[in-house]
């Protein structure tokens, strides 16, 4: 799962900082295809991360905040990094660590 800025060559920034003030929206669409596929699509298991350690801490600041609704429909885990592997861990808000990235699929 990705996006960004589109480029006049067509191609897709995934680290450009528009500050045109479309984030809720932004977030707002992407969530909602993220319910969508998983609607259409139940076992599927979604990796996403930031394209930088910020906006990785804001997806994070995202699923905290929303998590008692996120959770609701969805399994939310995390990965962290221990040396060289990835260790897949249940998302626990409260817990403060750095997350390399974020795993979702929806219950049913």
């Amino acid at each position: 799962m990705g996006f960004g800025d589109l480029m006049p060559d067509g191609s897709i920034d995934d680290k450009a900082n528009s500050n045109n003030g479309d984030i809720v929206r932004v977030l707002t669409t992407t969530i909602q295809i993220l319910i969508d596929f998983t609607s259409r699509f139940p076992d599927a298991e979604i990796f996403f991360s930031g394209s930088t350690q910020e906006r990785t801490k804001l997806y994070t600041r995202i699923l905290r905040t929303y998590h008692a609704t996120f959770s609701k429909e969805f399994v939310i885990k995390v990965l962290i990094q221990e040396g060289e592997d990835f260790i897949e861990l249940p998302f626990e808000p409260k817990a403060h660590i750095k997350f390399y990235g974020f795993l979702i699929k929806r219950i049913h």
